[in-house]
């Protein structure tokens, strides 16, 4: 069971639990963010990568992962990946540069965020034109420097039994 609540007004907090790993609606959440920058911590990054595959093969959409072996890899069409994107600033150069519609995963790893890479993220969070398209950054932890948060969308999974206490048959309990 899937069950959204706001955070602030820039983020959202899912949660699932049992077997159920991905958010409901969590795609149409990252497309119907009002930044282009969105931040999720999750701690299923894997599965969330496997569900975008699945998303992107089903929809037909641009949906990209970042490694640094590979650079920019498309999750549609096996095997493409995108020339001169090993490095995480050529990467969002080319984000920032393609004027077309696009979902672009990168992993939420403290030391890649250099003074470089920060000031291309604010540009993307900030940038209003040039088709539609999203930076996903995701992770286990979200480390993100101030003031990228404040301009990023934020959604926050967390899986398990809600911290939040119910009255069921007469008790309190948690969940």
């Amino acid at each position: 069971m899937t069950e959204p609540a706001a955070i602030n007004e820039s983020g959202v907090l899912v949660r699932t639990s049992g077997e159920e790993r991905i958010p409901e609606r969590l795609y149409e959440q990252l497309l119907d963010s009002s930044s282009n920058l969105v931040l999720i911590e999750t701690p299923f990054a894997t599965e969330l990568i496997a569900h975008m595959r699945l998303m992107a093969q089903r929809r037909g959409h641009s949906i990209y992962a970042w490694n640094q072996e590979t650079g920019l890899a498309s999750l549609r069409e096996h095997g493409i990946t995108v020339a001169g994107s090993k490095r995480l600033s050529e990467a969002l150069r080319f984000v920032l540069q393609s004027g077309h519609f696009g979902v672009y995963i990168f992993p939420a790893e403290r030391n890649e965020f250099t003074p470089q890479v920060l000031a291309l993220m604010r540009q993307i969070a900030r940038a209003k034109e040039g088709g539609d398209k999203r930076v996903v950054i995701m992770g286990a932890t979200l480390d993100v420097p101030s003031p990228l948060d404040r301009l990023a969308h934020v959604i926050k999974h967390r899986h398990g039994p809600s911290e939040r206490l119910r009255l069921r048959d007469g008790r309190w309990i948690r969940g």
